[in-house]
């Protein structure tokens, strides 16, 4: 293994790393409510930081998209704020299962689905060619970890799940619910890389280094994102009366949470597109899967260390460590299936 592919590895395990504790400092915002922190979170995350880096490296910014279509700038941006619904109800995932448990689950279907469902619709013809078959059971097989996952959390909750978690209420099916809406809804990131592959080779024929030719798409989409969870938090913020929390003291904690949160999470995404530019071909056959499971194992880690599983039944735990080890083979499996195309 060469220098290169070493450095590419270790920022795709850094870059999961982050991914897997982004939520974790919204457990350390005691004065905030959910639409607080979340809000802040989002701003940071989908638009400050994005465009940050977006004027960092690409110099000719405006060029590049008034060159690009609109059909492929609506597209970017509308497959953006469908992932931005999915980012609302992760939110809303993660206080009613916790950050293992819904990141788990959140993650087994958006990783699937966004394998699957451009196959489906780019190249339909290849569902039934060998690696069409592939994602077919890789997908079957996640679901099957979600299964587990599922009855984890489900004996979790007959024990008092959500005083484990610092969930803020309702049935442990609702949240089941919200988290497996909040998958379907955030494999949509992966279409705007899909359909708007034409505002990154402007880029790149303005001179734009590759390894940062996607971060056009990037930014846009995900400021597409932030436009749901900028309503839905100021929905709540005014029905609820928590925008004056925003001001309070003790308020700064608030706001360092939100955007460590935010640095987290984009931190993530942006290492990965650096980790796999290193790897060369070995980028989607190794890089993928392992940020996936870094996500995984990394966000149930930080729910056993910040106590979303204390006191629960060994069997729960055994059901969750199943889960996690059939997600993990589905993974696998979803990455040999790009292997072959």
């Amino acid at each position: 293994m060469n220098y290169q592919l070493w450095l590419g590895v270790i920022a795709v395990i850094i870059a999961g790393i982050l991914q897997g504790v982004f939520a974790v400092p919204m457990k350390y915002a005691p004065r905030w409510k959910y639409e607080n922190i979340w809000l802040a979170y989002s701003f940071s995350g989908m638009v400050a930081f994005p465009w940050l880096l977006a004027v960092a490296t690409v110099p000719e910014l405006g060029r590049v998209y008034a060159f690009t279509s609109a059909k492929t700038l609506l597209s970017i941006t509308g497959f953006g704020a469908c992932w931005g619904v999915g980012a609302t109800l992760t939110g809303i995932g993660f206080s009613m299962l916790g950050i293992g448990l819904g990141m788990a689950i959140i993650l087994a279907l958006s990783a699937s689905l966004g394998s699957l469902i451009p196959l489906i619709v780019l190249n339909p013809q290849h569902l039934h060619t060998r690696q069409g078959h592939i994602y077919l059971v890789a997908t079957t097989i996640m679901i099957i970890g979600i299964v587990f996952f599922a009855r984890a959390g489900w004996l979790r909750d007959k024990v008092g799940g959500h005083e484990l978690t610092g969930a803020s209420g309702g049935s442990f099916l609702a949240g089941l619910i919200v988290c497996c809406s909040s998958g379907l809804l955030s494999s949509a990131l992966n279409f705007s890389y899909a359909f708007g592959r034409e505002a990154a080779v402007h880029a790149l024929v303005l001179g734009v280094p590759s390894i940062w030719s996607t971060v056009v798409v990037t930014s846009l989409a995900v400021s597409g994102g932030f436009l749901p969870n900028f309503l839905y938090c100021g929905y709540l913020l005014l029905k609820n009366g928590t925008i004056r929390q925003f001001a309070v003291r003790g308020a700064g904690l608030g706001w360092i949470c939100g955007a460590l949160m935010g640095l987290f999470w984009f931190g993530g995404q942006t290492l990965y597109g650096l980790g796999i530019s290193r790897m060369g071909s070995l980028g989607v056959v190794v890089g993928w899967p392992l940020l996936m499971g870094m996500i995984i194992v990394t966000s149930n880690a930080a729910g056993f260390l910040t106590g979303e599983w204390n006191g629960v039944s060994r069997e729960s735990k055994l059901f969750l460590a199943s889960g996690m080890i059939i997600i993990l083979a589905g993974l696998a499996m979803l990455a040999f299936g790009q292997h072959s195309s």
